[in-house]
């Protein structure tokens, strides 16, 4: 009876092409790089930005939904040590942030908080423009917009 005869031999192949294609999976990982900008050129610290930010917007571009209000009265303070401040009626709440470039070269800035309402604004943001003026971010998957003014 003719049939499918497994040999060593195949078993090598099968167990070699496996290797390779899983050698070649893992080299595809995104590759995360920190970035410092002209602000800190000190390698190995996170980027400042100069002065104290307000937010002016963050709403959804898609439903028009604007949830800007929930954070007036809010000043935000970027540190070189990758800590962002967050004061409002003389408390603040601390948090993080890392700007890292992917590998198709776009900036994103991660936000990171501890609590409500402010932990509303955590993720990974595309930049539009980061300047000494102003912040915009974008979150292109949702449709949210952030935009930070100096104060």
């Amino acid at each position: 009876m003719p049939g499918f005869c497994i040999t060593s031999s195949l078993v090598k192949k099968i167990i070699l092409f496996l290797a390779a294609a899983v050698l070649f999976a893992a080299s595809c990982t995104r590759n995360v790089i920190k970035v410092d900008r002209d602000y800190d050129a000190t390698p190995g610290n996170s980027t400042a930005i100069p002065g104290n930010f307000i937010l002016i917007k963050f709403a959804n571009s898609i439903s028009n939904e604007d949830s800007t209000i929930v954070f007036n009265g809010y000043v935000f303070s970027f540190g070189s040590d990758g800590k962002v401040n967050a004061v409002k009626n003389n408390q603040t709440a601390s948090g993080t942030y890392i700007e890292t470039h992917t590998l198709d070269d776009k900036l994103e800035l991660g936000l990171y908080f501890y609590n409500r309402p402010l932990s509303y604004l955590n993720g990974n943001w595309w930049v539009k423009s980061i300047s000494d003026t102003s912040i915009n971010l974008s979150d292109r998957s949702t449709g949210d917009v952030l935009e930070f003014k100096a104060q």
